[in-house]
C-alpha cells in the first residue's frame, strides 16, 4: 500500500477522474481517496505507475 498527496486534487470529478485512471477495469487496484487531506492510498500498483498515470491526467503526485 502506498499513499499519495495529490494536492491539485480539489473535487468530486478530480476523485473519479484519479479512480478511472488508476484503476482502468482492473479490479485487482484498490484506491482510496480522501479529497479533504489530498491523499489518494493505492493497493496492487507499482509507485512509479501510479505517478505517471496521475501525471499523465494533469496532477502533480508525492509520494508520502
Amino acid at each position: 500500500m502506498s499513499i499519495f498527496k495529490v494536492n491539485d486534487m480539489t473535487c468530486g470529478h478530480c476523485e473519479k477522474a484519479i479512480r478511472e485512471e488508476l484503476t482502468r477495469g482492473d479490479v485487482r487496484v484498490k484506491v482510496e481517496v480522501n479529497l479533504k487531506d489530498k491523499l489518494v492510498t493505492v493497493d496492487n500498483l507499482p509507485d512509479d505507475r501510479v505517478l505517471f498515470l496521475l501525471r499523465e491526467v494533469g496532477y502533480s503526485p508525492e509520494l508520502c
